[in-house]
């Protein structure tokens, strides 16, 4: 019943494409791997955060950044946003290793907790193609972007590996 319930709800967003208000590399395949963990956690009882690349402490050496963008940016869309980590290595999303993991850009919300699944939706931008740079498409108005790293079943590594910033878009 909850695969049915994650189908369902998954169902409409094969659909979006690009859906008018930023542009984004996901897949099919990116969602049936966030099927997969939330499948996982709810028969493991919450035993998969342990199993995951979550779980791995984050260290004073280790950080997400905007490259290209700082606080109070006012930029004309589309424009282009550079992602940068350190102390940790970009892969495509599906492994799950060491110190690695993927960029997420999420619009108007703050950092996902650690373990947490990063949904894929219009505000919750997928890298799992291990992308470090992307083009953006917003309406104009004044937005939050905030940069989440998380690993290759896209769980958070929480807000140590997350960076906010808040951008006019003219």
């Amino acid at each position: 019943m909850k695969k049915l319930f994650l189908y369902l709800g998954i169902a409409p967003l094969l659909f979006l494409g690009s859906c008018g208000t930023a542009t984004e590399t996901s897949s099919e395949e990116e969602m049936v791997e966030i099927e997969d963990v939330q499948e996982s956690e709810a028969t493991e009882g919450g035993e998969a955060e342990e199993l995951y690349g979550a779980g791995q402490e984050i260290t004073e050496d280790m950080r997400v950044y905007f490259v290209n963008l700082q606080e109070g940016d006012v930029v004309t869309s589309p424009f282009v946003v550079e992602m940068g980590v350190e102390g940790m290595e970009v892969e495509p999303a599906g492994n799950l290793n060491k110190s690695m993991g993927h960029h997420h850009i999420l619009i108007n919300r703050g950092f996902y907790e650690t373990g947490t699944v990063v949904p894929m939706d219009e505000t919750n931008l997928h890298y799992g193609d291990g992308s470090t740079q992307t083009t953006l498409e917003l309406e104009p108005g004044e937005y939050t972007l905030t940069l989440q790293f998380a690993d290759g079943l896209h769980q958070s590594y929480g807000e140590p590996m997350s960076a906010s910033i808040k951008v006019s878009v003219q």
